[in-house]
């Protein structure tokens, strides 16, 4: 990155961390070297063994994971697999990402089911203030929670 530029988009657009990149490059002069023998033959292993290593990192079975592309397919898997439908919620915010905003408030109109997009308070002072004021949108109807691990509108 050019060090006059402080860049704050690492979700869509951000630069990878050296490391990171490093190892990809190494995995894909290996995929070019010989493209069948890869995709055909090892990558299958290889993947089974990185889900492996994932799920004793988390505690879990490594049939429980998968790997996807990106956290926006991630989170239509999620939502389009869940059976929602009229008298249901789903409770956001109004800080929530526009791609799988734009999910919920489609998939809301197809089932039947409400989503909301609480207005949090501003300025946010505190996260104790945060999750207050968003338990406040919670009612009986309430079926799924959809927040945002990072806001996109300001990181």
């Amino acid at each position: 990155m050019d060090p006059g530029v402080t860049f704050l988009n690492h979700g869509s657009f951000g630069a990878t961390p050296r490391p990171v990149f490093e190892a990809y490059q190494r995995w894909q002069r290996e995929l070019e070297s010989q493209p069948v023998e890869f995709l055909d033959r090892r990558a299958p292993s290889l993947l089974e063994e990185a889900r492996s290593r994932l799920a004793d990192y988390l505690g879990t079975h490594r049939d429980n994971l998968v790997f996807i592309s990106n956290a926006t397919t991630g989170g239509n898997i999620v939502a389009r697999s869940l059976n929602l439908g009229p008298g249901d919620e789903v409770l956001a915010t109004d800080h929530e990402y526009g791609a799988l905003d734009r999910t919920w408030w489609f998939l809301a109109e197809k089932r039947g089911f409400k989503y909301i997009n609480y207005k949090l308070p501003f300025p946010l002072t505190s996260p104790k203030l945060v999750a207050d004021a968003f338990w406040h949108g919670v009612t009986s109807n309430t079926k799924i929670i959809f927040l945002s691990h990072i806001t996109a509108q300001q990181g």
